[in-house]
């Protein structure tokens, strides 16, 4: 059969040789065509190869016809004449976006944290003006979501992915970008470890974590509030003599500011210090409940920052004196005291 076969292309060439003209398709070849391809349902299909495919060819001969599958915005079918790459109309051809080869797999993986990186092969013509990762929560990201910029050009980067949520799958690609457009390497995906009390966290720290019996619990879920990372000026709790219904549970201290500043309007008091603030991208900060503030003496070590002083928590006790707890050294007590005293606080956000 190999034989036939090798026979059967032998006679075609022959005959092209012969007739200096081969027919595919038709059995009347026009006399003026070498090649003359007949059909009413397909078409030509020249190579196709990409730019940096299409640049390694050494030498090319004038009327070498392509298409480069990456020049461009949708790819292009460009012609060598002799002297550079054109397109269909004789202009410039176009060049191509960068080729990533690779998108480096994530290590160093902690709560809100991780390392990647890539590598950019080939710039596509043109200068690399940006490159870098992306992530995101759902797959394929793009550089309209979260993304660093690395500086350099060609070659491999490595990248601090930093904000990402706790226990989290985060879905990553390396990009570059030059004048034709961006493009992008490999995804990979990684989870985000657990987060421990302490770690840097959505414009704070982490000051706590709900545990099995807390409100708002959810198994198989890391949810609690972080603490800013100092204190803020002492302020008094407010509105002696007036009686405002708030809660001594955790999670209650966001319920309990809003009721403490739709009562009382004095200037300047802790609650509506805590409302007002906008620190570290967020400004859903609260004053903590009564067992919110005793989680934050609790863990006040890894926590940071805490002064040997009184601390305020937005649970109302009677018409004079709101919840307050000792964070002294040899204190941590909790006691009434009047809620026209200025004591420090912190403000915390749930998460």
């Amino acid at each position: 059969m190999k034989k036939l076969t090798l026979a059967f292309l032998l006679m075609i060439f022959c005959n092209g040789f012969v007739k200096a003209q081969i027919g595919i398709g038709t059995s009347s070849p026009n006399a003026k065509a070498a090649l003359d391809v007949y059909s009413n349902s397909k078409g030509f299909l020249p190579p196709r190869l990409t730019y940096a495919e299409k640049i390694a060819i050494t030498s090319p001969p004038a009327g070498l016809v392509l298409w480069c599958s990456n020049c461009g915005t949708n790819g292009e079918l460009q012609v060598y004449n002799g002297t550079e790459w054109v397109n269909l109309i004789g202009a410039t051809a176009s060049l191509a976006v960068p080729t990533l080869a690779s998108t480096t797999a994530a290590s160093t993986i902690a709560g809100t944290t991780a390392i990647s990186g890539g590598n950019v092969s080939n710039d596509g013509g043109s200068t690399i003006t940006a490159r870098g990762i992306c992530w995101n929560t759902a797959t394929n990201p793009t550089i309209t979501n979260n993304k660093t910029t690395e500086s350099g050009t060609t070659g491999s980067f490595t990248s601090n992915l930093t904000g990402l949520s706790v226990s989290t799958t985060y879905y990553v690609r390396s990009y570059a970008t030059n004048g034709t457009g961006t493009a992008y390497g490999a995804e990979i995906s990684f989870v985000t470890s657990s987060a421990s009390v302490g770690d840097p966290y959505q414009g704070g720290v982490i000051a706590y974590i709900l545990a099995v019996g807390d409100p708002g619990y959810i198994a198989g879920e890391q949810h609690g509030f972080v603490a800013t990372t100092a204190d803020k000026t002492a302020a008094i709790w407010g509105c002696s003599g007036t009686s405002i219904t708030t809660s001594g549970a955790i999670g209650a201290g966001n319920a309990n500011t809003t009721a403490i500043i739709t009562t009382c309007t004095t200037a300047g008091i802790a609650a509506k210090v805590c409302a007002d603030l906008v620190e570290g991208g967020y400004s859903d900060w609260y004053l903590p409940s009564r067992n919110e503030l005793t989680k934050l003496y609790t863990n006040k070590t890894s926590i940071g920052g805490f002064a040997n002083a009184v601390y305020l928590s937005s649970t109302h006790s009677n018409l004079t004196a709101a919840i307050v707890r000792d964070f002294t050294l040899n204190g941590g007590g909790e006691t009434e005291q009047s809620k026209a005293t200025a004591y420090k606080f912190r403000p915390v956000r749930s998460f």
